[in-house]
Order: structure tokens, then C-alpha cells, then sequence
């Protein structure tokens, strides 16, 4: 007899059903999350698909109530669904080191998070907190912190006391077996698996990422400026020109178990 799973907890919470057509996909944040949700979505034949694809999809899903999550079904349905062979489940990953750097400019730069009643910011203050903490100040969001200080609070901040956005892509996939791991950077090897399991034509938004993006010089340490200061910059860095070679190595050994993963998906 298969011991009974607590979907309301996170990572199982968050992950995609699709009973219909017998797929599973766990969303991984920074991970082409919100396309791929959306698309799943488009896929399931869900009677008020266009109501929820007109609404934010993160916080439509975790509302609950539309089927497509696990967290929607009872203790013993989701546990029969998770134990069920007849399922494809699968999950996309990305270069951890890309991932920090998208996931420190999209919180900190492009969308600045929202205010808590606290006053602290939503999904950041963690990694803020613990950077003052070190230096013995009082936290101060409005200046907020640089992508090297960002760096040093997930190295030394084990999974649970990280945001999604920031912590490992190992761990979303916690107690779970997968049947496919694919790549952001080669998201095209996808396409068929889908249309093969969905029995028709799939679009995805993101195919291959090619670097065809202009090298940035490194006229600036971006990596040591602040948000504000990142902001005067446009285009907006990105990538390669936040990773010097002493970040590289700590976000190497912290990830470690995340690139072994996404190196893996060149076997699928």
C-alpha cells in the first residue's frame, strides 16, 4: 500500500495535473514558469481555460479550485495520481547560474516586489535581512542589496530559508519520480513529447534560447551596484556580466546538485 502524501504542502502543492491526458509537470520559478503554466493550461481542455489565462496564473492555480493542481484534489486522489505509472511527469530546468542572475534582476531591478504590513518586501527580505545581519545594521529596503551580497545570502542559506525564486531547483522537485528533465536553453526538445502526449500541435514560447545577445563590456562592476544603480543602465545587463569568476565558483559548489541535474537533461 503506497503511504499517503501531503499535498498542501510545498513543492507537491504546486504541481500540474492533467488527468485527461495522464501529464504531471512540476513549475520551477525562473524556469519559464509562467509560459509553461499558461500553456498547460491552453492544453488541458479546461472548460474555463480563457477565464483563467485572462487572470494572473500564479495566483489563479494556488487559489485553487480549477482541477489542474495537485493541491486540488483530496489526500487519497492525489497520492492514487502520483503513484499512477500511466503518468508522464515531467520538469524544465535552466543553467543555475543564468537562474540567479534573471532571478535577482526580475525581484530586485524590473519588478521590485510589493510591501508587506511589516513594511518588509514580499519574496526579498529574507536574503536583505541576512546581508545587514552580517554587517550588524538595521535592514534598509529602499537601498536594498548588490547581486554580489545577494550571492552570498543563498550560499550560505539553505533551501527553506530561501524564497522560491532564489532557492535550489533540486529541491522543487522533492519526493517526486520524473519521467522527462528538460532545458530552458533547449526547450524544443519538449515540443514533440507534449504533442505526442497531448495528440496535437504544441507552441512554445520558448524553443531554443540562443546567447544572441550583445556583450556588455565590463565598463562597470554591475555585479557590485546597487538596484537603483542598475536601473540607469539600458539595456539591462545581464548573465555573463554579473558572473566574475569568484561568484561562478560559490554558486558552483552551492548548486552543485542543480547543474548535475541540468547537464542530465542532454539524455532526454
Amino acid at each position: 500500500m503506497t503511504n499517503p502524501i501531503d499535498n498542501s504542502e510545498w513543492p507537491l502543492n504546486t504541481i500540474m495535473v492533467s488527468k485527461k491526458h495522464r501529464v504531471l509537470f512540476t513549475p520551477i520559478a525562473k524556469n519559464a514558469c509562467t509560459s509553461l503554466k499558461r500553456l498547460f493550461v491552453k492544453l488541458s481542455d479546461h472548460p474555463d481555460t480563457e477565464r483563467i489565462l485572462k487572470q494572473d496564473i500564479h495566483s489563479c492555480l494556488a487559489k485553487g479550485g480549477t482541477g489542474l493542481v495537485l493541491s486540488d484534489f483530496s489526500a487519497s486522489e492525489a497520492t492514487e495520481i502520483m503513484s499512477d505509472d500511466s503518468y508522464y511527469h515531467f520538469a524544465v530546468l535552466r543553467n543555475p547560474l543564468e537562474r540567479s542572475v534573471s532571478a535577482y534582476l526580475n525581484k530586485f531591478v524590473v519588478v521590485p516586489p510589493p510591501r508587506g504590513p511589516d513594511g518588509a518586501p514580499v519574496d526579498v527580505a529574507g536574503v536583505v535581512d541576512w546581508v545587514y545581519a552580517q554587517r550588524g545594521e538595521k535592514p534598509d529596503y529602499d537601498r536594498a542589496i548588490t547581486y554580489t551580497e545577494f550571492v552570498e545570502a543563498c550560499v550560505n542559506s539553505d533551501d527553506d530559508h530561501l524564497d522560491t525564486h532564489f532557492r535550489s531547483q533540486q529541491s522543487f522537485l522533492r519526493r517526486q519520480k520524473l519521467d522527462g528533465l528538460f532545458s530552458v536553453e533547449k526547450m524544443a526538445l519538449l515540443k514533440p513529447v507534449l504533442e505526442s502526449k497531448y495528440g496535437r500541435p504544441v507552441e512554445l514560447e520558448h524553443e531554443n534560447i540562443r546567447k544572441k545577445r550583445k556583450i556588455l563590456l565590463r565598463r562597470a562592476r554591475y555585479e557590485q551596484l546597487l538596484p537603483g544603480e542598475l536601473e540607469k543602465h539600458r539595456p539591462l545587463p545581464q548573465g555573463g556580466v554579473f558572473l566574475t569568476t569568484k561568484i561562478s565558483k560559490k554558486l558552483k559548489h552551492r548548486f552543485k546538485g542543480d547543474i548535475s541535474l541540468w547537464e542530465s537533461t542532454r539524455g532526454f
